[in-house]
């Protein structure tokens, strides 16, 4: 597939201080799944219809990481957190606008970013971000407790080989629920219910306080140069990738 593709200055770094942001981007009205997971590899990430990958100046620490649904195993401590959500039942469904998603993602992101001097969320915002999509494989998946009330969203790509996270969002007032975490153990199963064999994460970036948390699931798949390697841990992809 030929790219055609654009590149914008977007400012400071959102994950490593002092640095600056820059990015190459496509957009397309439809696009098949088959060839977006191909570009996984090759450093694209979905934002509502367009799909970009970083180009930072004298950085590439933006890696892509993805999981074995097969083969990874929890750790004891995450194993724990599937008895600390036993009450959320799990719901995958199709991408449209329900009220109690928007507002759960509005209470998020301002709990979470609202102190960056960013505009305030609304519903036009959400829709072009998290809904639209050029994809027709996109999903929502629904965490609700046993009153029925939602406590967290994840939206996906369901991919050919994969499922890929685009974004979680969760009710701040669930903090000591681990949700977050808990969810990429939860999707794992979703994957491995779909007949799929990966789980992809996003971006990985070493050092960073948002993304590097994404490298405790271990062992996992990082990409360079279009393909996928596997490594231990995060310390020896840090090593294979020259990173102090």
């Amino acid at each position: 597939m030929e790219l055609y593709l654009e590149e914008f200055d977007c400012g400071p770094c959102p994950y490593l201080e002092g640095r600056t942001w820059r990015i190459e981007q496509f957009s397309e009205a439809s696009l098949e799944a088959s060839v977006y997971e191909q570009l996984l590899a090759r450093g694209f990430r979905r934002s509502g219809m367009s799909f970009y990958r970083n180009v930072c100046p004298g950085c590439d620490l933006c890696v892509p990481i993805r999981l074995d649904v097969s083969t990874y195993r929890p750790s004891r401590s995450m194993k724990h957190l599937d008895r600390v959500n036993a009450d959320l039942e799990l719901s995958l469904v199709g991408p449209d606008i329900a009220i109690d998603r928007f507002e759960l993602y509005r209470n998020y992101t301002e709990a979470r970013h609202g102190e960056d001097g960013k505009p305030p969320v609304t519903i036009g915002s959400y829709a072009s971000f998290l809904i639209a999509s050029p994809l027709d494989s996109t999903r929502i998946t629904e965490y609700r407790d046993a009153d029925g009330r939602l406590v967290a969203t994840g939206y996906l790509d369901v991919l050919p080989e994969g499922l890929s996270s685009v974004y979680f969002a969760f009710d701040p007032a669930e903090g000591r629920r681990s949700v977050g975490t808990w969810s990429v153990l939860r999707e794992l199963r979703l994957a491995a219910e779909l007949g799929k064999r990966w789980y992809y994460l996003g971006f990985w970036v070493p050092g960073s306080r948002k993304m590097d948390y994404k490298a405790r699931f271990s062992p996992f798949e990082y990409a360079r140069g279009g393909k996928w390697i596997m490594t231990s841990d995060r310390g020896a992809a840090m090593a294979a990738l020259g990173v102090a």
